[in-house]
């Protein structure tokens, strides 16, 4: 088997997107830009991906390295953006030795590796040189793509194209594949633009072709997948087609989607078999959801694994969080980071956990709040609860016991333990830990002052 490398160019200034940042950094789906080229580069079983960088060059190389911290990237730099012929032979000493290299641009997340891969495999054929193409509805700033009756035989950049040129409608999408050596012998030769300085790799086309040899060309089936990314408009259009990829894979294999076009579901997101999730929700960052859940309207998950078998009413919000098999959440729930629902338990409404475990079994179902805090299993949280875990410095622990009952209005003053089978009465101030079977109880007595209410209102005159 040919040896591939892969290309990717990320070196530009992405001035349209309007942004500090650059614009391979921008995400869709809840990855980078730069990722989704490096990802289908990979997919397509390529050895090595060399990334070209220039502007925010040490921003780009922190995330990439991130992204992928096991896969062999190296970067190179292009010191002055002249285009992109100049920004591949930037790349040249990195990919020598390979038998194939495919040249990707760094705004095209729509790219998959399956795609990649018809593009190699369309230069098995020519011998020369191969590139992805797609017909669109307005080819807008597009090279359009010139053919004869042996195939491709130039690509003509939008700015240089004459009218029967510009109405064209197959168009060059930014992936090439060819061998190294011959390529970059082909790209020593090319010229600047007159104009704008630039060198266009794509001008390797004509180059091939005077020398009699065919250049090949993989068609997209769906043009939607060449689509670009060079302003807001566009990331935010790109991001609503990676979001409908994704529900429809999750859709085919088994999941009921509710008003699909509602969702936001993250390329890296996993959804079990028999799960049902219904309108407006978010999942993000690798969140994990099992099989035959229930995941109610407008909720918000984020780096959570949820078990199997788990209701989240509406409106719910998860971060950073455990969810086990058998939970029932909501509606209007938050878990903050480091919380963890374990086999069972309940987190009713307008409940917030903290880095806290709910114990198997145990139920906080109204108004809490807890926070810093372990609970055992079968533990009952009343209405009103709060952990007192915070004194202006530090975060203070509080521990509750197996089958523990804290009756509603209960304020917990860290550091506190409640022990097992322990019973808090209601409206109860607990400052000193509570011994396993015993009731703590704070309330202030109660009296009666008889005739109040008829001596109030005569000095009222009411």
């Amino acid at each position: 088997m040919d040896r591939l490398a892969a290309v990717v160019l990320a070196a530009g200034l992405g001035t349209r997107m309007k942004s500090e940042k650059a614009k391979c950094l921008h995400c869709a789906a809840g990855m980078p830009l730069i990722w989704y080229p490096v990802k289908a580069a990979f997919d397509a079983g390529a050895e090595k991906v060399v990334i070209v960088v220039g502007h925010q060059r040490e921003a780009v190389q922190a995330e990439v390295s991130r992204l992928f911290p096991e896969r062999a990237i190296e970067f190179v730099v292009q010191e002055r953006q002249l285009g992109t012929a100049h920004a591949t032979v930037c790349a040249a000493d990195s990919v020598a030795g390979y038998d194939l290299a495919v040249f990707i641009n760094g705004d095209l997340p729509l790219l998959t590796g399956r795609t990649v891969s018809g593009v190699v495999d369309a230069f098995r054929k020519s011998g020369a040189f191969a590139l992805l193409t797609a017909h669109v509805r307005n080819p807008g700033g597009f090279g359009r793509i010139v053919r004869d009756d042996r195939g491709v035989s130039e690509i003509v950049e939008a700015r240089d194209a004459d009218p029967c040129q510009l109405a064209i409608d197959e168009v060059n999408v930014g992936v090439y594949v060819a061998a190294p050596g011959p390529l970059f012998e082909k790209l020593a030769q090319i010229r600047a633009a007159s104009g704008s300085g630039e060198y266009y790799f794509t001008d390797v086309v004509k180059s091939f072709r005077a020398d009699g040899r065919d250049v090949g060309s993989f068609v997209l089936a769906d043009s939607t997948d060449a689509r670009q990314v060079n302003d807001r408009l566009e990331l935010a259009v790109a991001e609503g087609l990676l979001h409908a990829r994704k529900v429809r894979e999750l859709m085919l294999a088994g999941v009921t989607v509710h008003q699909p076009d509602s969702q936001m579901i993250d390329f890296d997101c996993s959804i079990g078999c028999d799960t049902e999730v219904f309108p407006g929700c978010e999942l993000r960052s690798a969140t994990r959801i099992g099989s035959r859940c229930v995941v109610g309207r407008g909720c918000v998950l984020s780096a959570t694994s949820v078990g199997d078998g788990v209701e989240i009413k509406p409106y719910s919000v998860l971060f950073d969080s455990v969810v086990e098999d058998g939970c029932v959440l909501g509606p209007f729930c938050h878990l903050r980071p480091a919380s963890r629902a374990m086999q069972g338990s309940h987190v009713g409404n307008f409940v917030e956990l903290k880095k806290t475990t709910l114990g198997p079994g145990s139920k906080a179902n109204h108004l809490a709040y807890l926070g810093d805090c372990l609970i055992g299993s079968g533990a009952n949280i009343g209405a009103g609860t709060i952990t007192c875990n915070y004194d202006g410095y530090k975060k203070m622990p509080t521990e509750i016991g197996d089958g523990a009952f804290i009756g509603s209005d209960s304020q917990l003053v860290a550091p506190v333990k409640v022990g097992a089978g322990a019973y808090v009465a209601a409206g109860t101030t607990v400052t000193a830990d509570v011994p396993a079977g015993a009731l703590a109880i704070s309330r202030v007595e109660q009296k009666h002052v008889e005739g109040y209410a008829a001596r109030k209102k005569a000095r009222s005159g009411r």
